[in-house]
């Protein structure tokens, strides 16, 4: 039984179950695993868990799980870490979502936004509104509705008939392109975006990708950012519009 997205903040406090498997034959630790956390032993679930995925073993369920037990263990980067890859995986499921926030409230580091703009946040919800498969399935829908209409423009009388179809036919395809705009950037962002997380205590921002570079700033455990090159033992990353550098690979978890 999947842990419910209003009923999380509970479960941290008094336990519970973890997200069914579609299979669970890819890896013999995942029942293991899911018996160790249901009896509340959440390092030796972690350790069953991350077997799987060391091995190559890669499921939706089983990152979103082993977040779970990694939070319930008190280690919230790793968590976040494994949250932000079931979502890669699984992009709209809404528990994984809420997890996530959950867990990224907890941390320390923040970043502050600049005023939003009312206009450009309610195309961020519009762009956001539907799934990409829904808009997928949609823009198949109102391609076949613009053939459709183009028959009929052909075959009907009257130019006041026709005129209607024109109309039709020129807003349908402004609507087409408008979905279609928004699902060529998810795909686009899914393809290209690399994201990281501090799943140490702490990791040290640097000047350049040495150990001898002057320390810029300090990510506590659990802070998002943006990967924007690997260079060696290092990654070159940003942080906001202020802060950019690099920080050590050993310290941080590179979501793909």
């Amino acid at each position: 039984m999947k842990l419910k997205s209003f009923l999380f903040a509970l479960v941290v406090l008094i336990g519970g179950t973890v997200a069914s498997f579609a299979e669970n034959a890819g890896c013999a630790g995942i029942e293991a695993g899911t018996k160790a956390y249901n009896e509340g032993e959440f390092e030796r679930a972690i350790d069953e868990w991350q077997n799987c995925i060391d091995n190559g073993y890669q499921n939706a369920d089983l990152s979103y799980n082993l977040g779970n037990a990694y939070f319930r263990n008190g280690q919230l980067g790793l968590a976040i870490y494994n949250y932000k890859v079931a979502l890669k995986l699984r992009p709209n499921d809404d528990d994984f979502k809420h997890n996530l926030e959950y867990a990224q409230a907890m941390t320390k580091d923040k970043v502050d936004d600049e005023e939003e703009n009312p206009i450009l946040s309610a195309l961020f919800k519009a762009h956001h509104a539907m799934s990409l498969k829904a808009q997928l399935f949609t823009l198949l829908a109102l391609f076949w509705l613009i053939a459709l209409v183009c028959v009929l423009r052909i075959i009907v009388h009257g130019d006041r008939a026709k005129n209607a179809c024109t109309g039709a036919v020129f807003a349908v395809t402004v609507i087409f392109g408008i979905i279609g705009t928004s699902a060529a950037y998810k795909v686009f962002v899914a393809e290209t975006e690399i994201t990281g997380v501090v799943t140490a205590k702490d990791a040290d921002i640097t000047s350049a990708p040495n150990d001898r570079s002057q320390t810029l700033n300090t990510l506590s455990e659990g802070t998002s950012f943006e990967v924007l090159s690997e260079q060696g033992n290092f990654v070159e990353i940003r942080l906001g519009d202020a802060i950019r550098g690099f920080v050590k690979k050993s310290n941080i978890g590179i979501v793909r």
